[in-house]
């Protein structure tokens, strides 16, 4: 996937997404899913995202954190022609790495993404979506767009595209990896050259939430709108 790792036993993918998708990403909340989709179910009804190839249909996802996990339940559409793992990630099956959705509770991010080794700030910065959308933006080597303002399912934010440079030697950096972000436990956001994640930060209930729909320069429109569709189509809800 995606160059982007989870946890120590998980090999993360990185989605990118075409600028401008921003106006056709965002959600109200409303009760219906995205175009072509089933209606809403109540989240009782959506089964744990499993390993392996998916059926078309909604599914519980996880964001890896115990607490917002212990406290809140993330649903998603996911349409046929992916596969989950660990519960959390969502990918094209016989996909690259820049073809992926996942859910992250940022722990901190690391001031420079290739040479990141030693580079996490000693404060917290990823407290609130404004403070995690500045650091991103000052991290050094890596671009981001300007923050919009967003909606996913009622709960408000942030929509920023973060760009990975195609020229970026990978091999290079620390231990081969561009690194975003840390978790909040053992694990971290790395990506690939030319990558482009598309990222819904929103507030839920005082923590920011990183809705990351990764793409590459080899996505196709109906990969890059099949995304747009299973973020338009989250529901949060309290446990």
């Amino acid at each position: 996937m995606i160059a982007l790792t989870v946890r120590k036993p998980i090999v993360f993918v990185a989605i990118s997404m075409a600028a401008g998708a921003l106006g056709a990403c965002t959600s109200t909340g409303n009760e219906t899913e995205a175009s072509g989709t089933a209606p809403v179910q109540g989240s009782n009804a959506a089964p744990a995202l499993p390993d392996g190839a998916l059926d078309a249909g909604r599914y519980t996802v996880k964001t890896l954190d115990p607490v917002f996990d212990s406290e809140h339940r993330i649903t998603m559409h996911v349409p046929a022609g992916y596969e989950g793992a660990d519960g959390f990630l969502v990918s094209k099956l016989s996909g690259t790495g820049q073809n992926t959705v996942a859910n992250w509770i940022v722990g901190n991010v690391y001031g420079e993404a290739c040479h990141w080794s030693g580079t996490l700030p000693a404060e917290q910065v990823a407290s609130t979506v404004d403070g995690l959308v500045a650091a991103l933006a000052s991290q050094k080597g890596r671009t981001l767009s300007t923050p919009t303002d967003v909606e996913v399912d009622g709960f408000s934010g942030k929509y920023v595209e973060m760009t990975t440079p195609l020229g970026i030697k990978v091999a290079k950096c620390d231990d081969g990896q561009f690194r975003a972000w840390s978790d909040t436990v053992d694990g971290a956001r790395w990506t690939e050259p030319g990558q482009r994640d598309l990222l819904w930060i929103i507030d839920v209930d005082g923590t920011p939430l990183v809705i990351d729909a990764a793409i590459g320069p080899d996505t196709t429109q109906q990969d890059r709108a099949d995304r747009i569709q299973m973020v338009e189509s989250i529901r949060i809800e309290p446990v």
